[in-house]
This record gives structure tokens, sequence and C-alpha cells, in this order.
């Protein structure tokens, strides 16, 4: 069993391009926070402006203390500038009923 925690960011950016260049550059920032584990990024195919990010942590602890120290970090200053609006930022735990059944199988 695990309790790691995936965090999945949803949000439109202003520029797409500016939008790439920046969060390439949080990436490899933010893969130094305590309890990061990965970070994929997707574009929506239909909507050049809408983003999403799914990024795994250790523990919910992580995800939340990565946040705080995301939103002061000036090194993700340009990231933050070019988000829109985020539609959606959940975090979710893995379901432990499905993950014990695959386990038994």
């Amino acid at each position: 069993m695990t309790n790691t925690c995936l965090e999945l960011a949803v949000f439109k950016v202003r520029d797409a391009e500016k939008a790439r260049v920046a969060r390439r550059f949080a990436q490899q920032t933010v893969r130094h926070y305590e309890g990061f584990i990965a970070w994929t990024a997707y574009e929506a195919i239909e909507d050049k402006g809408l983003f999403a990010d799914i990024v795994l942590w250790k523990n919910l602890q992580s995800a939340k203390a990565a946040a705080d120290r995301l939103m002061k970090d000036p090194a993700l200053a340009d990231v933050l500038a070019e988000i829109d609006g985020i539609l959606t930022l959940s975090h979710f735990a893995p379901d432990q009923a499905v993950e014990a059944a695959c386990v038994a199988a």
C-alpha cells in the first residue's frame, strides 16, 4: 500500500509558447522540492491555451508544502504569470481497495 498523492491541475494560459518555456523551467525547479516524485505535463489537443499537469508527491503534506513554496518562489514567477485561470487543482490518493485487489490477483 502507498500513501502517494497525485496532484491534478488543469488551467488556462495566456500565451501557450511562453507558458511551455516557463513550465519546463518550473519542472526543473520543483523536482528539487521535498517529496517530489514526478511531473507529467499535458496540453489540450483542441484548445491550445489549456494545460494539465499531473504531479506525483510522496504524500499530501509534501504536495501542500510545495504549493506554499511555489507561490513564494521567485524562480517560478514566470510560470505563475502565464496562468490565466485554474479550472481545477485537486489531490488524489490511491484507491486502496482496488490496489489491494490487484496485488491479490
